[in-house]
């Protein structure tokens, strides 16, 4: 099992630009520093005032602030991360593709492949809050097909300084692309999404699958549908790994119906549900560290590095 760390995300306790600022730098170098895999960041662009009335399934305790969708830009800040760093990968957990101009954000995410030395892991998803899609002038009815596309334009530009791609939404044909991926045949794809639409997606482009929200049940389950759509696609499985994104809290163990989420309590309870999803099938692991204030979370990162992950 390999792990992550996300340096934005949902559960970050800074609010404020500045705060958010001083988070991203001290998350980053942290994860650097104490040996674990990647740093990730996640992607938000705008999102409704009352946006717990309208989707109130979508959060949990800890993400019940309207403000804890505001996130730093995801494509600058992951390039800022790139500068910052020279050992760790470097992704999106995950990236919006549908409303993003497909050329400009293949340049952009080559862009970042290079500056970073071939470091770039495209996590992508195809986004869930309609809202959000109208605030960028894209029909949300849309996005699963303006993903494929433009996930096979990518693809097109990373080797090729003159890609040719014709689809519906998007096409480039004569024109000169610059730069290239250095990462051959491109960088890897990260797949969000648990459902089977995501998990058709997975088997056609991804090189993992990166789920959110699951349990050890889920991913086996999940898994085996996966397995069986790559059969019918004539995809090797094996081929493709299994990772999640999910909240950890070393402070305390949360409860829902009861029951302890997993990733919250003790380090050895930590250890034991890591287990679980290792015997699950997961083989990586993006974590969202919960923590009342940044120099918490980096104390904490410390510890799962030493504590938790070298242990697994």
């Amino acid at each position: 099992m390999k792990f992550g760390v996300t340096v934005t995300n949902a559960i970050n306790p800074n609010i404020t630009a500045a705060g958010q600022a001083d988070y991203v730098n001290k998350l980053t170098l942290a994860v650097e520093q104490c040996g674990l895999d990647s740093v990730w960041v996640a992607d938000r662009t705008f999102f409704p005032i009352d946006i717990m009335e309208r989707h109130p399934e979508m959060f949990s305790p800890h993400h019940s602030k309207p403000d804890s969708q505001n996130l730093l830009e995801s494509v600058t800040t992951l390039s800022y991360t790139a500068a910052l760093t020279k050992r760790v990968l470097i992704g999106f957990s995950v990236l919006c593709l549908p409303f993003r101009h497909p050329l400009l954000n293949s340049k952009m995410l080559n862009t970042i492949d290079v500056l970073s030395n071939g470091r770039l892991q495209l996590g992508v998803g195809t986004g869930w809050m309609p809202e959000e899609f109208d605030a960028m002038g894209v029909d949300y009815k849309l996005r699963g097909k303006l993903t494929d596309e433009y996930l096979e334009l990518y693809k097109a530009t990373c080797d090729d300084s003159t890609p040719e791609f014709q689809g519906e939404h998007a096409s480039i044909s004569g024109k000169i692309f610059f730069p290239n991926s250095i990462q051959k045949p491109h960088p890897p794809i990260w797949i969000g999404g648990i459902t089977d639409a995501a998990l058709k997606r997975t088997a056609k482009f991804g090189d993992y699958w990166n789920a959110f929200k699951v349990t050890p049940d889920d991913v086996s389950e999940r898994l085996d549908k996966l397995a069986n759509i790559c059969d019918s696609m004539g995809r090797d499985a094996s081929t493709i790994k299994a990772s999640t994104t999910i909240n950890m809290d070393l402070t305390e163990r949360q409860y829902e119906d009861g029951n302890r989420v997993m990733m919250t309590g003790t380090n050895q309870e930590v250890i034991g549900d890591i287990k679980r999803f290792e015997d699950s099938g997961l083989d990586y692991m993006i974590v969202s560290v919960t923590a009342p204030d940044t120099k918490d979370t980096t104390r904490y990162i410390y510890e799962f590095a030493d504590k938790i992950a070298a242990l697994v």
